[in-house]
């Protein structure tokens, strides 16, 4: 499995970033690769799932979320499910007026050697660019307003 973790400091309460990261529905606009998100009724509860299309090295991969800890203000935690497998977190660490928000992305590409292979040479750094690129996405758009 590939474990990528990166954080920044954003100038909002934990209530403010929770409401922006539950929103699913949201998702295409500040992470980079997703395209497309259709979560159920239950989503981000726990057991609530989101079908997601994320697009990387040129290619569509179908993802089922399920929400696996709904924990309000502190963390939000989902399995994935199909063409990428393995858990995304974020969590959500009050620091004075601000909050640190810490995004974990632990996956694993399906394939054996071919599909480790096609990680480190191409995915690994394009989601890891992904997931700063998402941080700084979320930080500018909440502290717009």
């Amino acid at each position: 499995m590939t474990v990528l973790e990166r954080s920044v400091v954003i100038q909002a309460t934990p209530e403010t970033i929770d409401a922006f990261t539950a929103d699913a529905r949201r998702w295409p606009e500040w992470y980079p690769g997703v395209e497309q998100v259709e979560p159920d009724d239950q989503f981000p509860k726990v057991g609530g799932q989101a079908k997601v299309v994320y697009k990387a090295v040129g290619a569509h991969f179908h993802i089922t979320f399920t929400s696996v800890e709904y924990d309000y203000c502190h963390s939000l935690a989902y399995q994935m499910d199909g063409m990428i497998t393995g858990l995304m977190r974020y969590t959500l660490t009050p620091e004075g007026s601000a909050t640190r928000v810490t995004g974990v992305y632990d996956y694993q590409v399906p394939g054996g050697g071919l599909g480790k292979a096609l990680d480190k040479l191409l995915l690994e750094r394009m989601n890891a660019e992904n997931l700063e690129k998402a941080l700084a996405n979320m930080k500018a758009m909440i502290e717009a307003g």
